[in-house]
């Protein structure tokens, strides 16, 4: 099943969809970024590259100790790309009550290994697949004891040149990647039912279940296409995805031909 996790740190929306006595079901887990090393440089001008803004979080150890103590749902933490320091990093997320950490830009499989062994079975680690040498990889990372992986388009996009961040979903990267992985497997966002453009929500989220993928992140759209009921918006969400999940296996490949089409263009710019 496809399980949509809150990208955010927010008190209110994390109350909303995953706070304690709240509704259970409506996101599967919550996830604070502590990613900013590099970023900014790594990302400059993304908006005119790739039609995509960066987002730069500011969550530091407050917010994660703080969002875990009000989850009813795992809580994982995204830190900095893997440096000789990052271990430490890893033991301030262990303390502030993460249940897993996510490991951002890999490249290889040592930097994995080097988080697996700072871990040390304490809390899962996940990686996100950004970066052309991690895409290469794949086969060998998927040997790893990872709890998960995730295409991150937008960088991906940027290191390749790419005039959209869809390109590694229309050359079948994304797809070659996924082959890859036994692990819980992701990529892109989701939002509600008739959000999304000019990649309808329905027609990313048909992809990513014929794909087997298992969660994605919540897109920053889903504030905005939510509005004031946030935890309706997650509720729709999970109607489609059901939805999805149970239709014919010709209806998936005409999603499938419909998403090529679409992203195929070279001018989608997603919101």
């Amino acid at each position: 099943m496809l399980e949509p996790h809150l990208f955010s740190s927010d008190r209110v929306l994390v109350a909303a969809l995953a706070g304690q006595g709240q509704p259970t079901g409506l996101v599967a887990a919550v996830v604070v970024d502590w990613e900013r090393r590099g970023k900014v440089t790594r990302q400059a001008n993304a908006l005119e590259r790739i039609g995509v803004d960066t987002q730069i979080n500011a969550d530091g150890p407050a917010d994660l100790t703080e969002v875990a103590s009000m989850s009813a749902v795992p809580v994982l933490c995204r830190l900095n790309q893997w440096t000789e320091s990052s271990p430490e990093e890893v033991e301030l997320a262990v303390a502030c009550g993460a249940s897993e950490i996510i490991i951002p830009m890999v490249r290889g499989t040592d930097e994995v290994i080097a988080a697996l062994d700072a871990a040390r079975g304490r809390v899962g680690v996940g990686i996100m697949v950004e970066t052309i040498d991690a895409t290469l990889a794949a086969d060998r990372l998927a040997k790893l004891p990872v709890t998960r992986a995730y295409v991150g388009l937008m960088d991906l996009a940027l290191e390749r040149g790419s005039r959209s961040i869809f390109d590694a979903v229309a050359d079948g990267t994304v797809e070659r990647v996924r082959e890859s992985f036994d692990a819980p497997f992701g990529f892109a966002g989701l939002t509600v039912p008739g959000g999304g453009s000019p990649i309808p929500a329905w027609l990313l989220a048909a992809e990513m279940v014929r794909l087997r993928c298992s969660f994605s992140f919540l897109r920053r759209s889903f504030i905005r296409d939510s509005g004031d009921t946030p935890a309706a918006g997650a509720r729709s969400i999970r109607e489609m995805v059901a939805a999805l999940e149970t239709r014919r296996s010709d209806a998936t490949e005409r999603d499938h031909r419909e998403l090529m089409e679409l992203v195929g263009s070279r001018t989608t710019v997603p919101t």
